[in-house]
């Protein structure tokens, strides 16, 4: 890769896979990076432990291949080795009606032509393409009923938004959710009659091939990630660094106010990356941009329980033999979902052990997202032993807490996206990514952090801006 004419001082404000990322990819273009973190640890939601001879994801757990960003950034950190693809045991999906676990096949043609979805159902799902196109944004319920019926909605939508973002589909953008169902009604008229096209334009074996994309994760769990960016930055990243704002400067480029403890900080750059979550991101913009800082400040987080739970293998009656299983809304239950850890990856459980971890609360049930420990592992146990058959009690719980869980891209989303836009326009040097932007998985916040990258590498920066290293009292 070229070297710049002219490197950039370019600070990063945050230190999750975003600002990570970032950070690595303007580093390998020649600029030079600081990385400023409020934590006294990197990688922000994606955050790995290690007990009792179990591996647990208290974040993200998995990456969905093809995901050449994601990829390229892996093998750039010499982490091919570490990848690891799904089990073998991977044979289903499993979503909850009439309270019980109902194994799906992972395959969509039969999934939807399977004898979960009524007869009445089916035929309801035949009749997309006969349903005109709407141009413009809807709900994800409103999409979801309009083209595919209630039942639909009920039983794959819903879960899928729950599972996806701890959300509800009643409030949340389908453009913003699953934006590729609703280009496909707007090019084809139908989504069913759009993915024919695509399967007949591209071949069985071609992009829109199912069997092409593949979950996997790393060997020591996600983890491994941002740490590996975090040791390749050396001093260039700084924990304990509290940022208060980014300010303008005459002649052009940035100066950012923050503090490590009692001492104050000034920082001088050509350009800054704001990867910092919405809600932290609105106050460091907020005298910089205020219409950008008051929008994305709206952003809901409920907030959200991950809990970890470790069994015997006999105290488990039912087959762990698929991905997890998604609760509906409609079911009542007291979780989103269940990953079974242990047989979607290898490692995650010792030798005769299996591993579940369950998401509680979000958008549906935030109340339950901050019930004592105590309480909330009896809750997912007493759902284990309502869907999974679980005999004995756990012999090994874990509870992360996100009192900000995940962003909830409403129908506001788009003129909030337009807005940080405009900022990013009035002040060349200025890139703002992280999860509310692009999207809430791992791989699309380091394909939308290299596009930061490639973008602060194009923009001129003023001659005459000081370097990065200055740092002034306030």
């Amino acid at each position: 890769m070229a070297i710049p004419a002219n490197p950039k001082n370019i600070v990063v404000l945050g230190a999750g896979i975003s600002g990570l990322a970032a950070a690595h990819a303007l580093l390998a273009r020649g600029h030079r990076v600081t990385v400023l973190e409020r934590k006294g640890a990197a990688g922000g939601r994606i955050h790995t432990e290690h007990a009792g001879g179990f591996l647990m994801e208290h974040g993200p757990n998995s990456l969905l291949a093809p995901a050449p960003e994601a990829e390229a950034l892996i093998s750039a950190l010499a982490l091919d080795g570490e990848r690891i693809g799904a089990g073998s045991g991977v044979r289903h999906r499993y979503l909850v009606r009439d309270g019980r676990a109902h194994a799906l096949p992972l395959q969509p043609l039969r999934f939807f032509t399977s004898d979960f979805f009524s007869l009445r159902g089916r035929l309801r799902l035949l009749a997309e393409p006969l349903i005109p196109p709407v141009a413009a944004d809807e709900t994800v319920a409103q999409f979801a009923r309009r083209r595919f019926g209630r039942e639909f909605l009920d039983y794959v939508m819903d879960p899928l938004t729950g599972g996806l973002y701890a959300g509800e589909c009643e409030r949340l953008s389908v453009s913003a959710l699953f934006p590729r169902l609703k280009q496909l009604e707007r090019e084809a008229g139908s989504v069913i009659g759009g993915l024919a096209r695509l399967r007949l334009a591209r071949g069985a074996s071609g992009p829109f091939d199912p069997r092409r994309r593949k979950l996997f994760s790393l060997r020591r769990g996600l983890g491994a990630l941002p740490e590996a960016i975090a040791r390749g930055l050396g001093s260039r990243l700084q924990l304990g660094v509290q940022v208060h704002a980014v300010l303008p400067r005459a002649g052009g480029g940035f100066l950012v106010r923050a503090a490590r403890g009692n001492e104050p900080l000034s920082i001088s750059a050509d350009g800054v990356v704001v990867a910092l979550p919405a809600y932290a991101a609105a106050r460091v913009l907020e005298r910089i941009s205020p219409e950008a800082a008051g929008t994305i400040a709206e952003i809901p987080h409920p907030p959200l329980a991950v809990v970890f739970l470790g069994y015997r293998e006999p105290a488990l009656a039912h087959p762990l033999d698929g991905l997890g299983l998604l609760a509906p809304r409609v079911e009542q239950r007291n979780v989103l979902g269940m990953l079974f850890s242990s047989t979607l990856f290898a490692g995650r459980a010792p030798e005769g052990h299996a591993a579940l971890t369950a998401y509680v609360g979000g958008a549906r049930q935030p109340w339950l997202a901050n019930l004592p420990r105590e309480e909330i592992v009896g809750l997912v146990h007493a759902e284990a032993q309502a869907l999974l058959g679980a005999r004995e009690e756990p012999v090994f719980a874990r509870v992360r807490y996100w009192r900000y869980g995940l962003p909830q891209p409403d129908l506001a989303h788009t003129a909030r996206l337009a807005a940080l836009g405009a900022a990013e326009a009035e002040f060349p040097g200025l890139c703002i990514t992280g999860n509310y932007v692009s999207g809430v998985s791992t791989a699309a916040c380091i394909a939308a952090a290299e596009t930061a990258a490639e973008r602060l590498s194009a923009f001129a920066a003023p001659a005459d801006c000081n370097p990065i290293a200055a740092r002034l009292a306030v």
